[in-house]
């Protein structure tokens, strides 16, 4: 299969770990052209310069890649135009991007000589109280995270008390057969990304526009502690042994674990429907409370109710302390908005236009 002409992810993530970041691999060194690597204060005109750059290779029929971000899902972190080998990243913090081979592939680009710097400076001490007041949202935001995984952890645990983990094999076999009926030669690459995130709009999941052209589709389904990750894990390293490059979307909660896997030369895709998104996919399902033991689980049913409840009020401070750091971003984006000089940012746009041309073929 060929990727939809459009697609919507996210590179970073605010996880219980803090922020979490993939952004090595949206557009990697060896199969990129080039990649501008933005600088520049909040209110720079990054995301809108990305859009617009974005609209513009989408309206001569190239495929893009929009890279959200976790903190404002309405915001870019960046673009990739995939057929040229092109990319633009927002290189501030907090994933500070620069240049690994500067010039040969990337370079950066300053927003921040649109500015005029006199007009910041008399601000200066609200500014510094802003960022400080969205730094302290953010962590007390981690804070909730990491005392929801505790909670998290434990719900686990009883889930996984009620495993049949000779049932969950079958599981494995049966996708495997289902799965792979050939074979190609090498070995296949990986992807790491996420589909879903928290962001200051709830948790915004990509997943079903991400798999909406896959022909085929299957589906785990369950809480945390129903060994998915460790499913998803064993078919993507075997389809990467079998040679076909593998897309795997980490969890946004934990990262280390796998929401989905992405097999796209098949056009085969194994989901999850998880505690964390609450997404629905159609597909061939399985759902991981058929493999096992009921009693178990009906004996656990009160203490898992009790550890959910805890688990998503946690999970919804969090996330109302992302929407206020958010909120006060915006205050902060006001600053330079107002001293931003509008007529040097549409000259970045027409350099870059200029530059990301020369690659495309005549």
């Amino acid at each position: 299969m060929t990727y939809p002409k459009e697609r919507h992810l996210f590179p970073g993530g605010n996880t219980y770990k803090g922020f979490f970041s993939f952004y090595k691999y949206i557009l990697t060194q060896k199969d990129a052209n080039r990649i501008i690597c933005m600088k520049g204060g909040p209110g720079t005109g990054k995301s809108s310069l990305m859009k617009k750059v974005a609209a513009h290779f989408k309206n001569k029929g190239y495929s893009i890649e929009y890279h959200h971000c976790s903190s404002d899902n309405n915001s870019l972190d960046g673009i990739v135009i995939k057929e040229l080998g092109l990319a633009i990243l927002d290189g501030t913090s907090p994933h500070m991007v620069d240049p690994i081979h500067p010039g040969a592939v990337d370079e950066i680009l300053n927003m921040g000589i649109a500015l005029d710097t006199d007009a910041l400076s008399s601000n200066k001490g609200n500014i510094m109280n802003i960022c400080k007041d969205i730094s302290n949202n953010f962590q007390r935001a981690y804070t909730f995270l990491s005392s929801a995984k505790s909670i998290h952890d434990d719900w686990s645990r009883l889930n996984s008390s009620a495993l049949e983990y000779s049932k969950i094999i079958t599981i494995s076999e049966s996708l495997k057969e289902e799965i792979f009926n050939k074979q190609k030669p090498g070995f296949g690459d990986e992807r790491h990304l996420f589909a879903t995130a928290f962001t200051p709009n709830g948790i915004i999941t990509f997943a079903n526009d991400l798999t909406n052209e896959f022909k085929h589709k299957f589906v785990l389904k369950g809480g945390p502690g129903f060994s998915k990750t460790t499913i998803l894990l064993e078919i993507g390293k075997l389809a990467q042994k079998k040679g076909y490059f593998v897309e795997y979307m980490h969890d946004p909660f934990i990262p280390e674990r796998i929401e989905h896997i992405l097999i796209p030369e098949i056009s085969t895709c194994v989901l999850t429907e998880n505690e964390i998104s609450q997404t629905s996919f159609n597909g061939k399902l399985y759902n991981i409370e058929d493999f096992c033991n009921t009693s178990i689980l009906s004996r656990n049913k009160e203490d898992i109710n009790y550890n959910k409840k805890v688990f998503y009020d946690l999970i919804n401070k969090a996330i109302f302390l992302i929407s206020e750091a958010h909120r006060l971003h915006d205050d902060l984006e006001s600053y330079y908005i107002n001293s931003i000089d509008f007529k040097i940012l549409d000259n970045i746009y027409e350099d870059v236009i200029q530059k990301f041309e020369k690659y495309v073929p005549l």
